[in-house]
């Protein structure tokens, strides 16, 4: 088996997954041919946007999705601000906004956007059902991928760009309450993604979903892990 880190030349490569089953590499990154078509579309939409959010995404930056949930989360951290934490509720209620302004059909009958993804109903392979908010939450967890077999930050990190998120302690919340960053860059190359633990208690079982395989950097009370590397963190 092995582990894969995606890149563009790989897609359509066979290779074992970690289940041991054979499969092909699929494509998660944008031609330049996407990328033009993609930005001009991106400064069509943007044109009357108020230009200090515009600056706060920098020259790099545009929605790299096609539009789906993932297209409208980004819009919506991009809308609230780049570079900067919102928590999850403030999220979700940009985009009920933007998506409620946008109509589709199904089964036959126009409604927006918003109602067709809230109402959405679970695979029928599906063992665990998430509601609406669980399903954002995890396509958050998704934006961070850059590693295995389905990066699907690959885009946003050609667009100089990643999503953080940062997860608080607070009393009568037992899993912590969530905020998320839309964080820009110079360039690719900075570009990862950040986990902000320093401000979480961990439960004693869950101290082993705290990934070292993680492409990025994730901060704890104690300690700062780096694309795998590890670096103590002063307790002053």
């Amino acid at each position: 088996m092995v582990e894969i880190m995606y890149h563009p030349k790989d897609v359509g490569k066979e290779v074992v997954n970690g289940h041991g089953k054979k499969t092909k590499i699929r494509k998660y990154h944008m031609t330049e041919e996407d990328i033009k078509r993609s930005r001009k579309k991106w400064l069509e939409t943007i044109k009357d946007i108020d230009i200090r959010t515009v600056r706060r995404a920098g020259n790099n930056f545009f929605n790299p999705y096609r539009r789906g949930i993932y297209y409208y989360q980004i819009y919506a951290m991009f809308l609230l601000g780049c570079n900067k934490w919102h928590r999850l509720s403030h999220i979700v209620k940009k985009m009920e906004q933007i998506m409620s302004e946008v109509s589709a059909k199904e089964n036959g009958v126009m409604i927006n956007v918003w109602d067709k993804f809230k109402c959405k109903a679970r695979r029928a392979d599906s063992t665990k059902s998430k509601d609406y908010i669980g399903r954002i939450q995890e396509n958050m967890i998704f934006f961070q991928r850059l590693s295995t077999f389905h990066p699907y930050g690959y885009k946003l990190k050609q667009v100089c760009a990643a999503v953080d998120i940062k997860r608080v302690t607070k009393r009568g919340f037992p899993n912590g309450v969530y905020y998320y960053r839309l964080s820009t860059y110079a360039c690719t190359e900075l570009a990862l993604p950040l986990r902000d633990y320093s401000k979480f208690v961990f439960p004693r079982h869950e101290r082993k979903y705290v990934s070292y395989k993680f492409i990025g950097t994730i901060v704890t009370a104690d300690k700062v892990i780096s694309e795998g590397k590890i670096d103590e963190v002063s307790q002053m």
